[in-house]
């Protein structure tokens, strides 16, 4: 039950919002009752906080599907290439899939008006990837300094995560009523060849 709370949960808050969405009506789409709520939540916000945790650990574990290398100083340029990319593939992926949707709505109607627990939640988990991003960046393009590589990471990030929050737009660039399998696959190559022109580029005279 606790699961099915937190699943519909993530579900009113996206859609709704903290303030607008109701513990009774999600425990109604539950099917339990309030009490269920209070017993493992203790309320509303600690209902909330569950979901934004779900969220956040559902990411991490898309961005550790796999075991991430460590890689040595000595390490070729084409591995820091494909370890970045393999990460964004996975991301990416996961944000075409349907499992991301309400997920994706939670977390863009936080970024508008962000909280500190959220913001905690969001700090830890970007700085996962984002940390070994900046480390293969470092390497790769070592004209950049640290302000230029943070912001190449959140660019590249972006790419991955606007296939979700930006579906509509997506749709409509691409000319489909929605992303089927062949498009995902389509996309999530497009993103890999651009990441590849951006880590790769030369740099500028």
């Amino acid at each position: 039950m606790r699961e099915r709370l937190i699943e519909v949960a993530i579900r009113q808050f996206g859609e709704l919002g903290f303030d607008g969405a109701s513990t009774r009506e999600i425990a109604a789409a539950a099917d339990t009752t309030m009490s269920n709520i209070t017993y493992h939540f203790g309320g509303k916000e600690g209902l909330y906080r569950a979901a934004a945790k779900a969220i956040v650990d559902r990411l991490a574990l898309v961005v550790g599907r796999e075991p991430i290398p460590v890689l040595s100083k000595d390490a070729e340029d084409s591995a820091r290439v494909e370890l970045i990319c393999a990460i964004l593939r996975r991301i990416g992926e996961f944000m075409l899939s349907s499992e991301a949707a309400a997920m994706a709505r939670f977390v863009a109607r936080e970024q508008q008006d962000p909280n500190s627990f959220m913001r905690e939640l969001l700090s830890n988990s970007v700085l996962h990837a984002g940390v070994i991003f900046e480390n293969e960046i470092a390497h790769l393009r070592p004209e950049l300094d640290e302000r230029e590589r943070r912001a190449t990471v959140f660019f590249m990030l972006g790419m991955a995560i606007s296939l979700r929050s930006s579906r509509l737009s997506l749709c409509v660039f691409m000319d489909v009523e929605d992303i089927d399998d062949a498009t995902a696959d389509f996309l999530v190559g497009q993103l890999e060849r651009m990441v590849r022109d951006v880590l790769l580029a030369t740099p500028h005279a």
